[in-house]
């Protein structure tokens, strides 16, 4: 697997990040593909991006018709198993797949707090949300790409 530095990525706004995010959640809550393998794993994951001030909550969800929910705030119903926090550069490159979340982990430039076991499930669940961002990096933020 291919890393790069943090300094190498883009920045990202605020506004760009969440609407990447948030399309990129999107597509995966309705997909039948891979929705279904989200909704299997019971995620219920805390991003923490320190360097823009925004954090994500991610859960499964049991409406009908979704596999996912989401909030850009810390109140929601839901008690995170798994906390990562990161600064956006570094989320930019491994939603790309350009960057291996268990080097940044080791190098310090990822932080976790949880359950062990819900990082092994976890962290595999999360590497479906690198194709659809990828796609809408590639489609409509160009000046993104790592």
């Amino acid at each position: 697997m291919v890393t790069v530095e943090a300094t190498r990525s883009p920045n990202v706004s605020v506004t760009e990040f969440r609407e990447l995010l948030d399309e990129a959640l999107s597509e995966l809550d309705t997909d039948e593909k891979t929705g279904p393998l989200l909704r299997a794993a019971g995620l219920r994951t805390r991003f923490d991006f320190p360097d823009l001030g925004m954090v994500l909550n991610v859960a499964t969800s049991e409406e009908p018709g979704h596999h996912l929910r989401w909030e850009f705030s810390d109140a929601v119903d839901w008690e995170p198993k798994l906390t990562f926090s990161m600064d956006s550069q570094i989320a930019n490159a491994y939603l790309q797949g350009k960057e291996s979340l268990a080097i940044a982990i080791a190098r310090g430039r990822v932080r976790y707090k949880g359950d062990t076991r819900c990082a092994l499930l976890y962290v595999p669940a999360l590497r479906l949300v690198v194709g659809p961002y990828r796609r809408l990096v590639r489609r409509e933020y160009p000046h993104l790409l790592v």
